[in-house]
């Protein structure tokens, strides 16, 4: 019941937070103060969110991922397609940006173009705000207190039999 209490506050103060900065006009000095702030806040948020709500210790997680760097055809396809499939997509909307900045094509606007004409006007800039939050805090939080284990973090990673093969 308290986290949902604690996930009202957050939602009602980003909320809150987003039609404030939606108020101010793009560039001026409050609006990027906010919006360093916004990004501290997050930080701190992470940390503290994260603290003791994970399955494993972040030594422990950064040793898989490396594990998992190191021998990619270890990991079960499904990881490996997921990996692909972001990775064109992040390299998609980048190549797209820099072809149409480079070749300055109107047909073909830049991100910073399209997001220009939304948040030009206070509506439009509060809710890329909220937007923004909002997926700052699914990666923030994400599932880390759903995933926890009673009692706090476990002291080794829960292995299965692909972790098994792939962890000394």
């Amino acid at each position: 019941m308290r986290r949902y209490v604690y996930r009202g506050i957050f939602g009602v103060v980003g909320l809150v937070f987003a039609w404030w900065e939606g108020l101010h006009p793009w560039p001026s000095d409050p609006a990027h103060v906010s919006i360093l702030t916004a990004i501290i806040v997050m930080f701190v948020l992470a940390i503290l969110v994260g603290r003791r709500h994970q399955r494993m210790s972040s030594r422990a997680w950064l040793s898989r991922t490396w594990a998992s760097i190191r021998r990619p055809t270890q990991r079960p396809p499904l990881y490996l397609f997921g990996t692909v499939v972001w990775v064109m997509l992040v390299l998609a909307v980048a190549g797209w940006d820099f072809r149409s900045f480079l070749l300055e094509l109107h047909s073909l606007p830049t991100l910073s173009y399209l997001i220009g004409r939304v948040s030009r006007f206070a509506t439009g800039r509060s809710i890329l705000v909220a937007a923004w939050l909002a997926l700052g805090a699914f990666f923030v939080a994400g599932n880390r207190v759903h995933l926890a284990p009673k009692g706090g973090r476990t002291s080794s990673p829960p292995r299965d039999a692909a972790d098994r093969e792939q962890l000394p």
